[in-house]
């Protein structure tokens, strides 16, 4: 018996893999069956006391109508048997309301239709249409009902008024049989999706935080190797003059753009990283001078651009102020990203050019280059990896979808649209005015001799980082020691009492906060300036290591120019001596 029962239940039900959707097919099928049993028992007790055909046919002709639902099931016509069950109960809710009379008063069919009718159907449908018909459905029924009882259009049978409790009573547990049973399947349904919401929200914070993890492992993996092979190409890339073979320059060239392209890569895929997790910074307002800023980022493309025979020019309107305030990191990564994409797309020998004007209150930046985008590129070209490809160059995707959200974070924003046959992306900014600027000291390479007499500390467990930092400092005349563990550079420490410390954050033994930690409880050493040369760029691991002591952070592969601004900035002024 059991069996048989759970065979019916299922019926239609093999080899569906979708958990909702078997259950909804055996939520069908238990209510057909269910009501079939529940419209036998009732009916044969109004048989019993009413001996009416009008009871017993119609009782008859639903059970069998139940049934067709569950086989309907059987044969996958799931879609069939949930509108079949609707119709079911509409088309003979509306004649038993009538011809029952008293017996099935409207507020027992109301309640019946709203608990039973609605909810079953919610529990069973998902299409928002369907959802809608089985609501219209339902008011229908209780219309045509209340109708009947008020024009008469179907007369009741007649029950003689000492029935009428005994049927009335036999109405009532049937239908609560149904609405307490319906009631039940929404509370189970609903603590069932509640406990699926809960184990998917913790499977999905585990596989945020694996990929928060790997993310930041690989990060740093890349990073490290991929400084050193930015750090030979920047040392190269200086001393390009000195080589008197053309093909070798061109050589170093296309090694330094490929490097400068790498960086810049894995800093996107940072960056939307920080972007997902609502983690990216909030911009810092600071005066500086827009020409300069400007100056930088196309000088740093111009290398790439090279590699492609592509030319970038660069007009600023006379107009606008020689020092404005905004995030200027914010600015250079937008421009930065709009010229490498323009630089990228643009075609062989032909120009890219960069505008800057000015509107009203808002700085207006126009990025060209010969080319057309299709309607559809056009409206997918700010989405994440939604990147093009071309035969030299290629790109994850999401520097444009990185630029949009800073240019908005800047409070502005960003269009682009084909212009004749020129490619323009256009964003707009707030243009606040700004005094003078701080003077920034630094170029990109130090001169010869710059920092003699000063003595660095270098704790680094990569050979070939540790390589590239030491012989960049060695030429601009600084004595370095060079060590590759955490003890090995306190040991230094106190033999060599260097004016500066670069160190890797991730060392083998003693970690970079313990190499901090131990140096500031030394007294002597307690102001002597420390800079973290690491791989980690999360935002975390920058404020661990600053609250840990250090003085500055740069995160690999860095510029020399950043590391020559901070040594500057950290070692006395010797460089205006030797200029002087």
């Amino acid at each position: 018996m059991k069996r048989s029962i759970q065979r019916i239940l299922n019926a239609g039900t093999a080899d569906i893999d979708d958990s909702r959707a078997r259950r909804s097919i055996v939520i069908i099928n238990t209510l057909s069956l269910l009501t079939a049993i529940l419209i036998a028992l009732v009916a044969s007790v109004l048989y019993w006391y009413t001996g009416s055909l009008l009871i017993l046919v119609p009782a008859i002709l639903e059970i069998t109508c139940f049934a067709g639902v569950i086989t309907l099931n059987h044969y996958r016509r799931h879609s069939t048997a949930s509108m079949a069950t609707l119709m079911i109960h509409c088309c003979f809710g509306i004649y038993f309301g009538s011809i029952l009379g008293n017996v099935m008063p409207i507020e027992l069919i109301t309640a019946f239709l709203f608990t039973f009718l609605i909810g079953a159907s919610f529990l069973v449908f998902k299409n928002l249409k369907v959802r809608l018909l089985s609501l219209g459905c339902a008011l229908f029924l209780i219309v045509a009902v209340q109708l009947n009882n008020y024009l008469h259009i179907v007369q009741p049978m007649y029950m003689m008024p000492a029935m009428v409790p005994v049927l009335k009573m036999a109405c009532w547990v049937g239908m609560l049989i149904l609405m307490a049973y319906v009631t039940f399947f929404i509370i189970r349904q609903n603590d069932m999706f509640l406990r699926e919401n809960q184990e998917l929200l913790s499977r999905l914070k585990e596989a945020d935080a694996a990929k928060s993890k790997f993310l930041r492992e690989t990060s740093h993996e890349i990073r490290t190797p991929l400084n050193a092979v930015f750090g030979i190409a920047q040392l190269l890339h200086s001393r390009k003059r000195q080589i008197d073979d053309p093909e070798l320059q061109q050589d170093i060239n296309y090694l330094y753009a490929a490097s400068f392209l790498s960086r810049e890569i894995i800093n996107n895929v940072l960056d939307m990283a920080k972007i997902e997790a609502g983690k990216y910074s909030e911009p810092v307002i600071e005066p500086f001078s827009l020409k300069d800023n400007a100056e930088s980022c196309v000088a740093l493309n111009r290398y790439v651009a090279a590699t492609r025979k592509v030319r970038i020019q660069l007009a600023i309107d006379p107009s606008i102020p020689e020092f404005i305030s905004t995030d200027h990191i914010f600015l250079t990564k937008i421009v930065n990203n709009l010229l490498s994409n323009a630089v990228k797309f643009a075609t062989p020998g032909s120009s890219v050019d960069v505008r800057f004007r000015r509107k009203n209150q808002q700085l207006t930046c126009y990025v060209r280059n010969e080319g057309n985008l299709r309607a559809e590129q056009l409206d997918k070209v700010f989405q994440p990896f939604e990147a093009e490809r071309n035969s030299q160059v290629e790109g994850t995707g999401l520097g444009l979808q990185i630029t949009r959200h800073l240019v908005e974070l800047l409070g502005g924003n960003i269009f682009v649209e084909n212009k004749g046959e020129l490619i323009q992306f256009k964003f707009s900014i707030p243009l606040q005015a700004a005094a003078a600027a701080p003077a920034e000291a630094g170029s990109i390479m130090p001169r010869a001799g710059e920092f003699n007499g000063y003595k660095v500390l270098i704790i680094e467990d990569d050979l070939f980082s540790g390589h590239v930092i030491r012989k960049f400092l060695s030429e601009a005349g600084a004595e370095t020691i060079l060590a590759d563990s955490g003890e090995e550079g306190l040991a230094l420490l106190e033999s060599h009492h260097p004016d500066l410390v670069i160190t890797d954050s991730h060392l083998p033994g003693i970690q970079g906060k313990d190499v901090l930690a131990r140096l500031r409880g030394i007294h002597a050493f307690r102001h002597l300036p420390v800079i973290i040369a690491s791989g980690d760029a999360f935002n975390e691991a920058r404020e661990e290591m600053m609250a840990a002591g250090a003085n500055d952070y740069l995160v690999k592969p860095f510029l020399y120019a950043d590391l020559h601004k901070l040594l500057e900035k950290y070692l006395p002024a010797r460089f205006k001596q030797v200029a002087g």
